[in-house]
């Protein structure tokens, strides 16, 4: 069995190998799966990523949420846990230590990760039975560990990601948290 880091390695470049019309095909096909979700349709405050190295976009569902009048975050990446940055069109932004865009704001206006209704987080391998691998930082891991006990059911957590970056099996870590489903471009797990 391959280790995360090899599985990790594998799907980043299969990921990076997508081509532009190939990645606007995914992203359109995952908003088609995600808009309709009640756990989309309830949620006031959401979280969502900028794509990145192949990752797959979510574009169409950041606007769609805006026009909605739903609150967006992005995640902020400066600490060891995250917290999430309010997000507009237009919005001010800033390059964090990994050169990826935040909103530039004031701390006072970020959110913890309890204060969210909706995550929809980026991965880069996964399996059927909704464990995630992601970028090796640790980061959503660290910030949903209050996910873990069943008295916590906020926010939802939805990974999302190409099909083909979908492997048989993962064996989690024992401080991974387990997603509440993942949406691709071709299915839902659930």
């Amino acid at each position: 069995m391959e280790s995360h880091n090899e599985l990790r390695q594998r799907n980043r470049k299969l990921r990076s190998d997508l081509d532009p019309v190939q990645l606007e095909t995914a992203a359109a096909a995952l908003a088609e799966r995600i808009l309709p979700l009640p756990e989309y349709q309830q949620a006031q405050r959401v979280a969502v990523y900028f794509a990145v190295n192949g990752e797959i976009g979510l574009n169409s569902v950041i606007d769609h949420a805006l026009a909605e009048g739903k609150e967006i975050f992005l995640p902020n990446l400066d600490h060891a846990a995250l917290r999430f940055s309010p997000y507009f069109h237009d919005q001010k932004m800033r390059f964090n230590r990994f050169r990826l865009p935040e909103p530039d704001v004031d701390e006072s206006e970020m959110r913890l990760p309890q204060e969210l209704d909706l995550v929809l987080a980026p991965l880069v391998v996964f399996d059927s039975y909704r464990n995630r691998i992601g970028m090796g930082g640790g980061f959503y891991d660290r910030s949903f560990a209050f996910r873990k006990s069943p008295h916590h059911r906020r926010p939802v957590l939805i990974g999302v990601a190409h099909e083909i970056q979908k492997v048989d099996r993962i064996v989690p870590e024992e401080w991974d948290v387990q997603l509440d489903m993942i949406v691709t471009d071709q299915a839902i797990y659930r």
